[in-house]
């Protein structure tokens, strides 16, 4: 017994288990059986609505529809994540995401998928709610970089497995049947949240009296906010422009077959819950702007030799350092999630997550004009724009 106690408190030393209560663990549980769901098939889409008769602009303006819709959902939900119970607004937010599988399982052509991509991104009226949530149940924010990215990474972990599994099965059973089976999956995953504990945000006004923020204080954190957010849409227009076509580009113009396509996926995916663990402790530990600009280079340097290098065995092992530039929301989410006052925590958090799915909006319509062009334009544009933002991050971006 004695040698199974101190493997445990050396794992606690590693990662702090212990610091986190039971409903945050229950949404990492939803997370794992949500994205297993969703990774089915998400990662290889690209491929299906080019299956359906569209170009590259329209393909791009499918995730258009995708990402717009989100938009235009994340500020309202940020304001009913101040002022409702925040597990009835994660069982409300998380229904349309298992529609949407279920209706693109019926598209005949590539405009029937967007009634889909709406119900998607409605999904996303939840997600303040799951930041908020999980910010106000850790109760030290020391950990808090390391809740968040904890959270968000067992999503991507099941992306390890799902993407080369939904190209393996669309093959045996097609792509229709793999999409009724995220569906069931996603409606798994939400009916977790049924054993969360209800969370109301606080409402105690002694309290609030006992600890007034300064209006010049407020202000002050606020701008931050805004510098942290603008970063954060520039970096998510840019990335997207690239991310929505490397399924495309490796499947038309390095001639991987969709197995292989999903297996990059997949490895994708590795790269970014484990990545994201690690940035997550490190943005406890450091600036946080340091850890998001080192995940960018991973991000720059992938990218080059995606490019440049059509072996596939190379493009396996770049496709682990792919995704880190997607860690970075986690880290920006919980920078804003630490100063944001707590009556007004839901909407601040949804502030940047709103700017970067506007950005993610336009970003694929352009990057499929650029795509129809030459691909090598639409990751040109990507990589070579998004130094600047590495240099901010580095240099000039405060805490």
């Amino acid at each position: 017994m004695s040698k199974i106690t101190d493997y445990a408190r050396f794992l606690s030393h590693g990662f702090p288990f212990k610091a986190f209560p039971r409903d945050i663990w229950l949404i990492c549980l939803s997370n794992i059986i949500g994205a297993f769901g969703e990774g089915l098939y998400f990662w290889v889409f690209p491929l299906y609505i080019r299956q359906l008769q569209a170009d590259y602009v329209q393909l791009g303006l499918v995730f258009s529809a995708l990402y717009g819709a989100s938009a235009l959902v994340l500020l309202p939900g940020g304001f009913l994540a101040d002022r409702f119970d925040r597990k009835k607004i994660l069982i409300l937010g998380w229904t349309p995401w298992a529609i949407a599988p279920l209706l693109y399982s019926f598209a005949q052509n590539w405009t029937q998928l967007i009634p889909g991509t709406i119900c998607w991104g409605l999904s996303m009226i939840g997600v303040p709610a799951v930041n908020a949530y999980i910010i106000t149940s850790v109760n030290d924010k020391k950990k808090l970089a390391t809740a968040l990215s904890l959270v968000w990474s067992s999503y991507s972990l099941s992306y390890i497995f799902a993407p080369t599994l939904g190209a393996f099965l669309a093959t045996v059973i097609g792509m229709q049947w793999v999409l009724r089976l995220s569906a069931l999956l996603c409606g798994l995953a939400t009916a977790v949240f049924v054993f969360l504990h209800s969370q109301h945000p606080r409402k105690d006004k002694a309290m609030t009296r006992e600890q007034p923020m300064p209006s010049g204080g407020e202000r002050r954190l606020w701008r931050k906010v805004l510098v942290w957010s603008f970063f954060f849409m520039a970096v998510t227009f840019l990335v997207t422009i690239g991310r929505t076509f490397v399924p495309t580009f490796l499947a038309e113009h390095v001639g991987l077959s969709e197995f292989y396509v999903g297996l990059f996926g997949s490895i994708n995916f590795a790269g970014i819950t484990f990545i994201g663990i690690i940035a997550g402790r490190l943005g406890d530990r450091r600036r946080k702007s340091s850890v998001m600009g080192m995940c960018l280079l991973l991000y720059i340097s992938s990218m080059i030799t995606l490019l440049y290098v059509g072996e596939p065995t190379i493009l396996m092992v770049i496709a682990f350092f792919y995704g880190s530039s997607v860690v970075v929301g986690s880290l920006v989410s919980s920078y804003v999630g630490t100063i944001a006052p707590e009556s007004k925590r839901g909407l601040w958090v949804s502030i940047p997550q709103t700017l970067s799915l506007l950005a993610a909006f336009a970003a694929p319509y352009l990057g499929g004009y650029l795509f129809s062009q030459s691909p090598f334009y639409t990751f040109l544009m990507s990589v070579t724009l998004i130094l600047p933002l590495v240099a901010f991050a580095l240099v000039l971006l405060k805490e």
